[in-house]
């Protein structure tokens, strides 16, 4: 019979999988250990979960010949250089996510430009009673580091709620986009330099690794808004920290971190010193964007099927 080990914390059904396919589901994996008890004997991984599936768990999957990863960027969750060396199938479930992110990116623009966080922890701290008039999102000038899909139904977006001033940079230029929403093309440094927000919604890779360094946040706007929905490595942590440590008004918030999973050791250790500035200037979440169940749905449905055609 093959087995298939499920992460993520997300209901399944049995009855989805044929009767040769013994799925087994872990909500929420612990750690390594837990993956390592399991995968000896795993022929199929749906990579839901928080996991990466690193070299040490590759080799320990003797019998794997087949992962899907339930999001775009296969990179983040799978060390795809030795995966591919062991001859282990990857695949993922792209563009399914695009309306979850965009959702879920308005919905922070919104939250942290009205400081709700720092909000939070001033009503928690007493004392602290934030009542600062939030700006309309029409009204900000915002930026886009990559224009893909989410990138593009974000425009869409924020056109719709009056948003003018709009511009975008990408690996490739988009007329079309030009054309359609009255966007402007520049560079990196241009925007995080003359943007009010700067949202980021862009692959993860070699190519984009620190992007966002410190010669870019150096000509930046002092009070520059980042809201970064793609790989935190886009980004600098060297330089994000010595940024918000100078730039008081600054704020970036990220769906993901440095150290993810088990390597998330906290605050008090955290190796780029980050997670201890206030929620003034930083928020962190755990890849929440695209965790929206009918979504979480179609995507597993797809990953499923993946699995059960795969030869």
């Amino acid at each position: 019979m093959k087995k298939v080990l499920i992460t993520g914390d997300f209901d399944i059904d049995r009855a989805v999988f044929p009767h040769n396919i013994e799925p087994i589901h872990i909500r929420r994996p612990v750690d390594e250990q837990q993956l390592l008890e399991l995968l000896p004997d795993v022929h199929a991984y749906i990579l839901g979960g928080p996991e990466y599936l690193s070299v040490r768990l590759i080799d320990k999957a003797t019998q794997l010949r087949h992962v899907v990863v339930m999001g775009t960027g296969i990179a983040g969750f799978v060390d795809v250089d030795y995966a591919t060396k062991k001859s282990i199938h990857l695949t993922n479930t792209p563009y399914m996510n695009v309306q979850a992110v965009t959702e879920f990116t308005l919905a922070m623009l919104t939250i942290c430009l009205a400081k709700v966080p720092e909000s939070i922890e001033g009503v928690k701290e007493g004392g602290g009673w934030i009542q600062t008039p939030r700006p309309s999102l029409s009204d900000l000038s915002i930026g886009f580091v990559g224009m893909g899909a989410i990138g593009t139904e974000m425009a869409h977006q924020l056109r719709l709620r009056g948003c003018s001033r709009m511009t975008y940079w990408s690996r490739t230029r988009k007329p079309g986009i030009e054309k359609q929403l009255s966007m402007t093309y520049a560079s990196v440094k241009d925007i995080v330099g003359t943007m009010d927000v700067v949202c980021i919604h862009l692959a993860g890779c070699s190519e984009t690794r620190y992007l966002i360094n410190e010669d870019v946040l150096k000509s930046a706007s002092p009070t520059i808004k980042i809201f970064n929905m793609s790989s935190p490595w886009i980004i600098c942590p060297v330089a994000l920290k010595d940024f918000l440590c100078t730039r008081p008004e600054a704020f970036c918030y990220i769906d993901g971190y440095y150290n993810e999973w088990v390597e998330n050791k906290g605050q008090f250790k955290d190796p780029y010193g980050l997670l201890s500035l206030s929620t003034k200037n930083l928020v962190v979440t755990s890849h929440l964007a695209a965790q929206e169940q009918g979504t979480i749905s179609a995507i597993f449905a797809k990953a499923v099927k993946q699995v059960i055609d795969f030869p």
